[in-house]
């Protein structure tokens, strides 16, 4: 086999990566998928989710970075009336919902990887798009959840809560999703439970999967969670969450507010990361979020004292 572009290997099936973005977390998607360029030997065919505020500038802009890298990059619409009435919160808008159309949207793909736009690929992504899912519609790591949250799977009607997952991080299987009618079941389940649904898409995907998901390593998916709460080697093991913490594939800054590496408070691991990549973006100026009076004396006083 010959070498393509970028060095990747022509004639290997492509490594076909999934993400959704509001308008506003585009320049924060291009950055995660400046990342993915460098991860893999495989061509790489991007599917970007989006709602009708996208504008053809920005579509213009990051389809023109991610083409010059010898990828290519498809842009799938998915209309408000589609989302209407399902459940979201101040930091999971509309648009974590999109994921959940992706059997239908890529109806000629039998397999996708779904990543957040708060993801960073720091490592190779062929074994985990090599994993056999075998009869196992989706694999993703278990969540890890904070003190205050460790009852939340039970709460939503789960009876094991240790098949809870994370869906920032997913291999999907959308012909075993299609079979099953997935993304009709998650929209009757996402009304059917409105009300009770704390984390809205992530949630109703583990109502609807749960217990047929296979579990991954934890560093396909090494959130902030995973490398900082004590709890995390209760739920994923001790020998996992220490080569996740010294070798994370994906690293993953999930939660709100200071969890992003573009808050100004940000203090966690590899938030640098995060910036390396947003350079080499078509948006490589950086506005950190959470500008206010009293952050502004905490980050100078952080400055001062370091």
């Amino acid at each position: 086999m010959g070498e393509g572009r970028g060095g990747r290997v022509s004639g290997l099936e492509p490594l076909r990566v999934a993400c959704a973005a509001r308008r506003d977390y585009v320049p924060h998607a291009a950055a995660m998928l400046d990342s993915v360029l460098g991860q893999s030997s495989r061509p790489l065919e991007v599917h970007f989710l989006h709602g009708a505020d996208l504008r053809a500038r920005a579509r213009s802009r990051l389809g023109g970075m991610i083409e010059a890298r010898g990828a290519a990059i498809d842009f799938h619409e998915v209309s408000a009336e589609r989302v209407r009435g399902l459940r979201t919160i101040d930091f999971l808008p509309a648009s974590h919902w999109y994921r959940i159309f992706l059997p239908e949207l890529l109806a000629d793909v039998d397999r996708i990887l779904y990543l957040d736009a708060d993801t960073i690929a720091v490592d190779s992504l062929d074994p985990l798009w090599e994993t056999e899912l075998g009869s196992h519609p989706v694999a993703a790591v278990t969540n890890v959840f904070q003190h205050d949250h460790v009852d939340h799977p039970r709460r939503i009607g789960l009876a094991r809560p240790d098949s809870y997952f994370n869906t920032g991080v997913m291999l999907l299987s959308l012909e075993a999703l299609r079979r099953e009618d997935a993304p009709a079941e998650l929209w009757r389940c996402a009304h059917a439970n409105r009300e009770r649904l704390g984390f809205p898409e992530q949630d109703a995907m583990n109502l609807v999967i749960g217990e047929r998901r296979l579990p991954l390593h934890p560093r396909w998916n090494a959130m902030n969670s995973v490398l900082q709460f004590d709890s995390a080697a209760s739920v994923l093991g001790s020998k996992a969450v220490a080569e996740a913490r010294e070798s994370p594939a994906i690293r993953h800054f999930e939660g709100p507010g200071v969890n992003k590496p573009w808050h100004l408070l940000c203090d966690r691991p590899d938030r640098e990361l995060y910036a390396e990549h947003r350079r080499r973006t078509p948006w490589p100026r950086i506005r950190p979020a959470g500008i206010t009076p009293a952050n502004l004396a905490r980050w100078l006083g952080r400055r001062i004292r370091g």
